[in-house]
C-alpha cells in the first residue's frame, strides 16, 4: 500500500477537501504530526487536491507535483532549516502570481526547526497572504513554534492511523507495526529496515541474558553495530521493559511484543516492578546524554552497567 493512497483514504483528507470543494480552506495551514514523512507526504497531496480544486485527479498538475517540478509548487527549506535566506526568498515568491496554475502554494517543512529570526520574518505574509496564495507549514512539535506563527495558521493535528491500516502498510513486519505507534511515515521506514529484527533481538539479550558485568563489554558491542539508531535502541528497550511490567501485574493481553513474551516470562523474577521503574527513568537518562553528542559506547555501557545494579539494588 502506498503512502498516498493511505492519507488520501483518511478523515483528515477527506475534512480538506470539503473545505476546498467549498472555498473553505484556510490559506495559512499548520499540519502537525510527529511523523516528518507522513505529515511532508500529507502537506504535498493537500497542494496536489488544491491544484485541482478539490478533485483527486491524476493530471498534469497532480504528475507535477508528485515529481516535484509544479512551477507553481515552491518547498522549503532548502537545506536542513529553515534560514533567514529562505524567508527572505518566501516573502518574495508571495508577491509573484502563479505562472502555470490559478494558485501558488508554498510548503515549509519542520517549521519547528527554523531560527527564530526566519520564522519572525513569516509573519506579515502568512497572516495576509496574496491572492491565490496558500501556505502549509509542519511541524513535529507545535511548542517549538512561535507563538505569532501558531496564531496565524490553520493548526491540524493528523491522527493516528488504526492498527489494521499499519499492519497493512507493513506487510505483515509485526516489529514495524509495534514500534511506528501509529504513524505511516514511520513504519515505511522500519518495514524497509533489513537489520531492524537483529536489533530488538541484540536489545532483547541485554534484558535477558546479561547477567553480570564480566560480559558487559561483548553486549555493549553489540549494540554498536546499530549506533546510528541509538534512539530508536532506547525506545525497543523502553517497550520490553513495560512489557516485562505488564508480565509481573498479570496484564499479558497488553503485551506488545508477542513472540518475545515467553522469553520474558522466563527472566520477570530478576526484576522487580521497582527496578523497572529506575530503569525506564535511567533509559530517559541516556536519551539526553546522546543529545549532548556523547560517546555512544560510553552511553550504553554505563546504561547497562547501571541496570544491573538496579537490579540487584532492588531485588
Amino acid at each position: 500500500m502506498k503512502l498516498e493512497k493511505v492519507i488520501t483514504n483518511t478523515q483528515d483528507f477527506y475534512n480538506f477537501q470539503k473545505e476546498v470543494q467549498e472555498g473553505k480552506l484556510a490559506k495559512s495551514i499548520l499540519l502537525i504530526s510527529q511523523d516528518e514523512q507522513y505529515s511532508y507526504q500529507f502537506a504535498l497531496s493537500l497542494a496536489a487536491l488544491l491544484f485541482n480544486n478539490g478533485q483527486i485527479v491524476e493530471n498534469e498538475h497532480y504528475i507535477k507535483v508528485k515529481s516535484l517540478s509544479h512551477p507553481d509548487l515552491k518547498i522549503y527549506p532548502q537545506k536542513e532549516r529553515l534560514m533567514v535566506a529562505d524567508s527572505d526568498s518566501i516573502v518574495e515568491e508571495g508577491s509573484i502570481k502563479p505562472i502555470f496554475a490559478d494558485k501558488k502554494i508554498i510548503i515549509i517543512k519542520n517549521i519547528d526547526n527554523a531560527m527564530e529570526q526566519a520564522q519572525n520574518k513569516l509573519l506579515k505574509t502568512l497572516e495576509e497572504p496574496n491572492k491565490n496564495m496558500y501556505f502549509i507549514v509542519t511541524t513535529t512539535s507545535l511548542n517549538q513554534v512561535l507563538p505569532t506563527i501558531r496564531s496565524r495558521c490553520n493548526k491540524i493535528e493528523l491522527a493516528k492511523l488504526p492498527t489494521a491500516v499499519i499492519n497493512e502498510f507493513c506487510q505483515g513486519n509485526a516489529l514495524a507495526s509495534v514500534l511506528c505507534d501509529g504513524y505511516a511515515g514511520r513504519a515505511f521506514y522500519l518495514a524497509q529496515m533489513e537489520d531492524l529484527k537483529s536489533m530488538f533481538d541484540s536489545v532483547l539479550a541485554c534484558v535477558t541474558q546479561l547477567k553480570n558485568s564480566k560480559n558487559l563489554l561483548s553486549f555493549s558491542k553489540r549494540l554498536s553495530a546499530f549506533k546510528d539508531n541509538f534512539n530508536l535502541i532506547m525506545e525497543m528497550l523502553s517497550l520490553i521493559m513495560e512489557d516485562l511490567l505488564f508480565i509481573k501485574v498479570g496484564k499479558t493481553n497488553k503485551i506488545r511484543f508477542k513472540e518475545s513474551a515467553s522469553t520474558l516470562q522466563m527472566v520477570e523474577g530478576e526484576y522487580t516492578i521497582a527496578a523497572i521503574s529506575e530503569i525506564r527513568k535511567l533509559i530517559d537518562k541516556a536519551v539526553k546524554e546522546m543529545t549532548f553528542n556523547c560517546n555512544f559506547l560510553v552511553v550504553i555501557e554505563n546504561l547497562l552497567l547501571n541496570i544491573l545494579e538496579v537490579k540487584y539494588i532492588c531485588r
